[in-house]
């Protein structure tokens, strides 16, 4: 029995876009401009990966883990080069998770096969495990990191497991077009349709160089648009700064909220992502774009309607997987109000949350972490930090980061990413070009 007098008892939340494995570097980045920023995180990605090895991504994900059950996610839908790694922190943590090996032969050494036999002998390792909790996806990158073979590998992985989700970023650069073209297409929703991949089991991420019409065929089709508001107002990336909300909404598009990568934006709160969508879509749009009640259901049913979840999670009803999250809301920092949707999207924060349960299992009670050991997880995340930190030059202090003296991405083989450049005809890497 959970005592929850004068609180509020919602579904758990559920993250829709997350790439996990590089949760160590929080704040490094913090202080760059958006290109500066992507060029060193590929660099020092790679270079954690060939010298760090797997200890340094379990670590990542563990804490990952605890920070996600101590902010209220229950769910969360990942895209990442560790994902073995992922399933087995997620399902031993207790949470609930789709997972995706992250497909990109532009931005990774190995070739499209290889990536593609991976992802297939992941998803018959890894989906549908851990009592179900564990799923697997199909995650291509997207059309910027992505080669013509790769996606005729994902049609095919698709057309052998009908039942999973493809998860994939699209428009999140203004030469969408252009790099589609590479793969014979007009555009990136033409790509996808040409291969069979364009459905009501498609999540789309980011849109942020969409229009009109491409929100329409997105909404004709049943796909799924996952929004990461923050870290684009956050490094106002590109000469369009949002995406086509008011086009989305009026064509019927199902919008659900994400967080990203951590290391753009350092952040865990699904409940202040939220808030933040709604504010800057008020800001570029005008007010009331969207309610505190379709904000809590972009959280919860309209995200599991997404991943497919929705007759397992997403509300609290007889025959469901209870995942629930409980809130305290009886304290004067909330008290007194009347409209409890607007508590919940406005002014409740992570520290608000009490109780988190995951597929009937009490994850966190009075705060507490039950199902990891906390410490730990804490102790192997601050040496798996250090280790990384003392192998690439950063200095860190309370006051910032400093990154090393020149360049990371010159020390580490940018060959990939070249190659990626050269297939559309850009020439070479240019500080703020991605």
């Amino acid at each position: 029995m959970i005592d929850a007098s004068g609180k509020v008892v919602i579904p758990g939340l559920i993250d829709a876009h997350r790439h996990t494995d590089f949760t160590l570097v929080q704040g490094l980045f913090s202080e760059l401009g958006g290109g500066e920023l992507l060029e060193e995180a590929l660099a020092l990605y790679h270079t954690a990966e060939s010298t760090l090895g797997d200890s340094f991504f379990e670590a990542a994900w563990q804490l990952a883990c605890l920070r996600q059950l101590t902010h209220g996610v229950t769910t969360v839908n990942a895209m990442d080069f560790t994902p073995a790694l992922g399933a087995e922190a997620i399902g031993e943590s207790g949470l609930r998770g789709v997972i995706g090996p992250e497909l990109a032969d532009f931005l990774t050494p190995a070739s499209a096969d290889d990536q593609l036999t991976a992802a297939r002998r992941f998803i018959e390792t890894h989906h549908d495990t851990y009592e179900g909790r564990v799923t697997a996806s199909i995650a291509p990158g997207g059309e910027a990191g992505c080669s013509r073979r790769l996606w005729e590998g994902v049609a095919e992985l698709r057309a052998d497991y009908p039942e999973l989700r493809l998860h994939t970023h699209l428009y999140d650069s203004a030469e969408a077009d252009t790099m589609a073209a590479g793969s014979g297409a007009d555009d990136p929703l033409d790509l996808l349709d040409r291969y069979g991949l364009l459905d009501e089991r498609t999540l789309l991420t980011h849109l942020l160089h969409a229009d009109r019409d491409d929100a329409r065929r997105i909404a004709d089709a049943g796909a799924h648009v996952l929004h990461c508001p923050t870290v684009y107002s956050y490094f106002q990336a590109g000469e369009r700064t949002w995406f086509p909300l008011p086009a989305l909404q009026r064509f019927g598009a199902n919008v659900v909220i994400g967080l990203d990568d951590p290391f753009w934006f350092d952040s865990w709160d699904l409940v202040q992502e939220a808030k933040h969508a709604r504010l800057l879509s008020n800001f570029e749009y005008g007010a009331q774009r969207w309610s505190s009640y379709d904000l809590l259901r972009m959280l919860t049913i309209d995200a599991a309607r997404a991943l497919g979840l929705d007759d397992r999670v997403g509300s609290v009803e007889p025959g469901k997987r209870a995942d629930l999250v409980v809130i305290d809301v009886d304290t004067p920092r909330h008290q007194p109000y009347s409209n409890l949707p607007s508590v919940l999207t406005n002014t409740v924060t992570a520290g608000d949350i009490e109780t988190v349960v995951v597929d009937g299992e009490v994850l966190v009670e009075d705060r507490a972490v039950e199902s990891m050991d906390v410490e730990r997880v804490r102790e192997a995340a601050t040496r798996q930090r250090e280790r990384l930190q003392a192998h690439t030059g950063w200095e860190t202090s309370l006051g910032g980061s400093t990154p090393p003296d020149g360049s990371i991405l010159r020390r580490v083989s940018a060959r990939p990413l070249l190659r990626a450049m050269k297939q559309y005809g850009r020439g070479v890497v240019t500080r703020h070009t991605w």
